[in-house]
Order: structure tokens, then sequence, then C-alpha cells
């Protein structure tokens, strides 16, 4: 039967039938092949993630306790708080008047206590914002987060009085 084929044809049936000889063996070998190596890479890239997650982790754990450093996860009681306050604002030597201390509140959440303290203060305006300044850069037993400038005017002197209620507050981590 072969005797009877040209050489091109002979050719063509041998590349014929070697290209069904590499699909055959593709099918047979090589896919299961170049799957189970996909398969292998995928694998490894998950195993660096999750060295790369514990990594992470190291780090996140390390900045959570900075910030608690940061914000106060070691906090005074709330009543040296104020003390302290008091003793910072009487050393600023400033025309400041006070007003009222709030006892501190203190607020529990899942992970943190809280404890605000409110301070009312009478005086000039550049008296005010000077020691609210100073309370806010070089006061470190707590974080002022509210300031509020009001008056009020007396009607028996005629005269306006300028007020300034802070609000600071310390965090705690819960126990």
């Amino acid at each position: 039967m072969f005797k009877n084929l040209t050489y091109k044809r002979k050719f063509f049936l041998t590349i014929l039938g070697f290209v069904l000889l590499l699909m055959a063996a593709y099918k047979k070998t090589y896919k299961h092949t170049f799957t189970a190596r996909k398969a292998l890479n995928e694998v490894r890239q998950k195993l660096n993630n999750t060295e790369a997650s514990a990594n992470n982790l190291i780090a996140l754990k390390n900045d959570i306790k900075s910030l608690d450093r940061l914000i106060g996860g070691h906090s005074l009681n709330p009543i040296h708080v104020q003390q302290k306050l008091l003793d910072f604002m009487a050393k600023k030597n400033l025309k400041v008047d006070i007003v009222s201390i709030e006892n501190a509140h203190v607020f529990t959440d899942k992970e943190f206590l809280i404890y605000s303290n409110r301070i009312e203060l009478e005086g000039s305006y550049e008296e005010l914002v000077k020691l609210l300044y100073e309370t806010e850069k070089k006061f470190s037993g707590s974080r002022v987060v509210s300031a509020k400038f009001y008056s009020k005017k007396n009607y028996k002197t005629r005269k306006q009085t300028l007020f300034l209620k802070i609000i600071l507050q310390n965090y705690e981590k819960a126990k």
C-alpha cells in the first residue's frame, strides 16, 4: 500500500502521524504535568502570602502597641489627670480664671475605657488661646478633643465675658 505513494504523500502522512502522536502525548502526559505545575505555583504563592501575612500580623501588633503608648494604653487615674491639668495651668501664669471643672466622665467600650474631663475657663481671648495652645501641645496627661469659645453678657455691668470650654480625653485598655 505504501509502495504506490509518492514521497510527497509519504512526507505529509509522516507529518500527520507526528502531529497526531504529539496531540495524544499532550493529552495523556503533558496536559496533566502543566495542570500540576500551575497548581504548584498557586500553592507556592499562597504559602508566600501566608508567610507575608504572619510578618504583617507581627508588624500590626507592634503598631497597636505603639498606638496604645501614644493614646494612653496605660492611663493615669482620672482624678490625677485633673490635678495634673490644674497644676499645668497654674504654672503658666496666665490671667485666666477657672470657672468650673466637672467630674471625669467614664465611657466603657469593648476595648477601651475613655475618661473625659471638662474644664471651663474665663479670660481674655489672647490668654485663653495661649492656654489652649499650651495645653494642646505640652500637656501629656490627656488629649484635647474639643474646645469651644463662647461669651455671656453680664447685664449688671454691661460687659461681655469670654469663656472657653475644653474637653480632654485619655484612653485605657479595657480589662
